[in-house]
């Protein structure tokens, strides 16, 4: 009974995200990578319906500008982007979708691209509809571009916390570096934690953590948290030629446990830092501003 008590009391406290002071507790997690072809949009699909397992209200967007591809994984067909809310032909509810479970899903459009360029009127057209969004979610996760383009570099460090993806790969370790040393240079204080995807094994993923971290550490002084790691998994490709996230797919798989494991990591270590949730990380992009 005490339990189910404090369930209540929690879902209470969930339905009123906006606090008095105009801060949220929304986390937004921009999923990133140094290089293309490692499994970033893959994992950013899957994470958002752990989340769903875990009970939170998810919302995925799609700022990936050049390869968006999240909404094919999904299964789904959008209708409508960005595109048409920034033109002011749609408002942001008319072109969220319904994704699998209950996932809330933003589709990618290139006009995104010049958020820093749009009149006040587009801006706060914007913002109005994602800052109505902020008491329904929990999470919000946004499938970014790879590399160290500009745009790429604007989307990840509006963001509360990074995840950055890599590989056991040498050229991916050399990236990933990459990324961390660009995103460094415009902000010293991130909040990056690193998954390694594509692992043979255990040892395999946590050496090539270290290789990160002893760089970072040592050529830029910050600090990367290590996530966890997914192993090489034949159901993974799979579940993408279906149209379908492996999570769902192959519940029982060896990736699908790597990645429950890490979302339970990832929400234990919410430290309860209030952030200016979806509104707030658009606002940042498009006054070309950064998290304090």
């Amino acid at each position: 009974m005490v339990y189910a008590r404090v369930e209540e009391v929690l879902n209470d406290v969930g339905d009123k995200q906006k606090t008095t002071t105009g801060f949220s507790k929304v986390r937004t997690i921009a999923v990133t990578s140094g290089k293309g072809g490692v499994g970033k949009t893959n994992i950013a699909a899957n994470l958002a319906m752990i989340f769903r397992r875990y009970k939170k209200r998810v919302l995925l967007i799609d700022l990936d500008l050049g390869l968006a591809n999240v909404d094919i994984l999904l299964g789904l067909r959008p209708e409508y982007t960005l595109q048409d809310v920034i033109e002011g032909r749609k408002q942001i509810k008319d072109i969220i979708m319904q994704g699998p479970d209950g996932i809330k899903f933003v589709p990618a459009s290139s006009g995104i691209e010049e958020l820093t360029s749009l009149s006040e009127k587009q801006k706060e057209a914007l913002f109005k509809g994602f800052c109505d969004l902020d008491e329904e979610l929990d999470i919000v996760i946004v499938d970014t571009g790879a590399g160290i383009s500009s745009n790429v570099l604007s989307f990840v460090l509006a963001s509360n916390e990074i995840l950055l993806i890599t590989t056991p790969e040498p050229t991916a370790i050399t990236d990933a570096y990459a990324m961390i040393k660009a995103l460094s240079r415009k902000k010293k204080d991130l909040n990056i934690k690193l998954l390694v995807n594509l692992s043979n094994s255990r040892e395999e993923a946590e050496l090539t953590m270290k290789k990160i971290a002893s760089v970072t550490h040592r050529f830029l002084n910050i600090n990367v948290q290590y996530l966890g790691y997914l192993l090489q998994d034949p159901n993974i490709p799979i579940a993408a030629r279906l149209q379908r996230t492996f999570v769902k797919e192959y519940p029982n798989t060896t990736a699908t446990s790597c990645l429950n494991n890490m979302v339970a990591s990832f929400l234990n270590s919410d430290d309860g830092t209030q952030t200016l949730g979806v509104e707030g990380y658009f606002r940042r992009i498009a006054n070309e501003t950064r998290p304090a």
